[in-house]
């Protein structure tokens, strides 16, 4: 009903949109408009074998720079993507119509679910505290806060969430 808990990974280039990124550089469209007039210039004054040589070179150094280039960022894109890959896996213990508790990848979280955490614990999910005593987070990574926020359980007086009545609680 929510989707899957977690956040899409990022769009990572094709080669081709690496190539093409080269020609944003205007360097490098430097370079292209100069190997075109060269060769253009070479082949009306010298003919065809000798007026491409100057041309031909600029070509050259331009074909190297973008192989370079983008071979560099496709390597830094596929290490991205693993990288992305391995840290999202992560495994988290909770308690589904049991009393002992599963391990589970945090994608697989779901509204309801129950998560035993201790000292260190880390989930990527909004959650409710049930019980626990001098329950700190640390919110940095998405708050940017360097501080840790202290949490108390939820209960009837404390309860109260966009309207909705403390009777809820007490009902389930």
């Amino acid at each position: 009903m929510y989707g899957a808990n977690f956040f899409p990974p990022p769009h990572i280039k094709s080669l081709y949109e690496l190539v093409m990124e080269n020609f944003e550089d205007k360097i490098n469209q430097v370079l292209l408009a100069a190997a075109v007039v060269s060769l253009i210039i070479g082949y009306i004054k010298e003919g065809f074998p000798e007026g491409m040589i100057e041309g031909s070179s600029i070509c050259f150094a331009l074909v190297i720079i973008i192989v370079v280039g983008s071979g560099n960022n496709w390597i830094s894109e596929r290490a991205l993507a693993s990288m992305v890959a391995l840290s999202e896996k992560q495994e988290v213990a909770v308690y589904r119509n049991s009393e002992k508790t599963v391990t589970i990848d945090s994608a697989e979280l779901v509204v309801g679910d129950l998560i035993y955490f201790e000292n260190g614990s880390k989930f990527p999910a909004d959650c409710i505290l049930i019980s626990g005593m001098d329950v700190k987070t640390f919110e940095g990574e998405l708050t940017g806060e360097a501080i840790d926020i202290d949490k108390s359980p939820v209960n009837l007086d404390n309860f109260n969430q966009d309207g909705v009545s403390a009777t809820l609680l007490a009902k389930s």
